[in-house]
């Protein structure tokens, strides 16, 4: 094993809401069926309030809450029975047991369309959809999912239209701005909480998953909100509530409405967003990596691993390798590699420059479409 493998990685402390019901890979519980996107989102407010009054967030409320949905899930867990003096239990003594997840969503197109969380279905074998006015809840199935930027847009079907959440405009609400937050935490159903919005564009990293443009709210959001909508005053859609700092209060991060606009329409289609791809997993240039790899490189991304097959591989990039320039643009980390990646296209072809040794090369990569399942990485020597 290398040196490299032996680098200790930094954890955020953060708590994923939804974290505890889910697990693994989403799979899809019934057949993907098809659907032609709208031209646009519904935009049109619920109500121009004008600014907050005493009546403005009973009325969003009440206009918002019946477009959202609690959204409870069936996960497998595996349970081993252990029997005295017999040694073989633990392979033989199996029996499944399933645990239920809560989370929340809303609808955005009347015909049953909804978004939540990824990570509120992930690895569920069963979805079930509560909506307001109706006494039994609908069977959902997944449309198209995206790990990387834990969206989920569900379908049920229904026998009448149904209410809709308009979508804000894209660009960032204004910091201090009124959020109303409705969900389901702990499963207390359509649950209002009021806040600010207090920063934007927030980078956070929970697990294997690592966001990159979050809005970040005081308003109160608990296990069970994940997925739910977080308004303006005009009751339209600013963000997906999504997680909550695990050791402070009145810290929330919701999924910008941005964020939606361009991975919703990719999972309607396709049910899944194709994006391009090097082929490598890499970390933060550390003072003690440099060292140890001898490069003269300040800053950059530090390849971790070289998908065979992938461009980098065709071009020859190495574990040890440290990216500082990617199609023209400075690399100062993994997360900036990321993100100057995410923004090119499949099939262009871009530079790499990278440092080796202390020395300093470019080759010339053709992107390709990232799998849906990214193989295990290749051993390092």
């Amino acid at each position: 094993m290398s040196n490299l493998r032996r680098f200790a990685f930094g954890v955020v402390a953060a708590f994923l809401l939804g974290a505890a019901f889910a697990g693994g890979d989403w799979v899809a519980s019934g057949v993907r069926e098809a659907y032609t996107p709208p031209p646009n989102f519904t935009e049109k407010p619920l109500a121009l309030t004008g600014g907050l009054s005493a009546n403005t967030v009973p009325k969003i409320v009440s206009l918002a809450s019946p477009a959202v949905v609690k959204v409870t899930t069936l996960v497998p867990q595996q349970q081993t029975i252990s029997v005295p003096g017999w040694p073989f239990a633990p392979y033989l003594q199996q029996t499944p047991q399933y645990a239920q997840g809560i989370g929340s969503g809303f609808i955005f197109d009347k015909t049953g369309y909804i978004l939540t969380n990824d990570h509120v279905i992930q690895g569920a074998v069963q979805i079930k959809v509560q909506v307001v006015g109706y006494k039994t809840s609908f069977t959902a199935k997944i449309v198209g999912a995206d790990y990387a930027t834990d969206l989920a847009v569900l379908h049920i079907s229904v026998p009448r239209p149904l209410p809709v959440l308009p979508l804000a405009p894209s660009q960032p609400p204004a910091i201090g701005s009124f959020a109303i937050a409705i969900g389901n935490p702990y499963g207390l159903s359509h649950t209002v909480t009021l806040g600010v919005v207090s920063a934007e564009g927030r980078p956070l990293a929970i697990g294997s998953r690592s966001y990159k443009n979050l809005l970040q709210t005081d308003a109160a959001i608990n296990p069970g909100n994940s997925g739910g909508p977080l308004l303006n005053l005009n009751g339209q859609v600013i963000g997906i509530d999504t997680a909550v700092a695990s050791q402070a209060q009145g810290i929330g991060f919701a999924i910008p409405v941005s964020t939606v606009r361009e991975v919703v329409p990719q999972l309607l289609k396709a049910g899944y967003v194709v994006r391009p791809w090097l082929g490598i997993s890499s970390v933060d240039l550390t003072s003690s990596l440099q060292a140890q790899l001898g490069v003269s490189a300040s800053q950059g991304a530090v390849v971790y691993d070289v998908y065979p097959g992938t461009p980098a591989a065709k071009a020859g990039l190495r574990t040890g390798d440290v990216i500082t320039k990617l199609a023209g643009q400075a690399v100062t980390s993994s997360a900036s590699l990321s993100g100057i990646e995410q923004s090119l296209k499949v099939g262009q072809t871009v530079a790499v420059r990278f440092d080796r040794a202390g020395a300093s090369r470019t080759v010339r990569v053709q992107l390709t479409a990232k799998p849906k399942s990214v193989p295990a990485p290749p051993q390092s020597p």
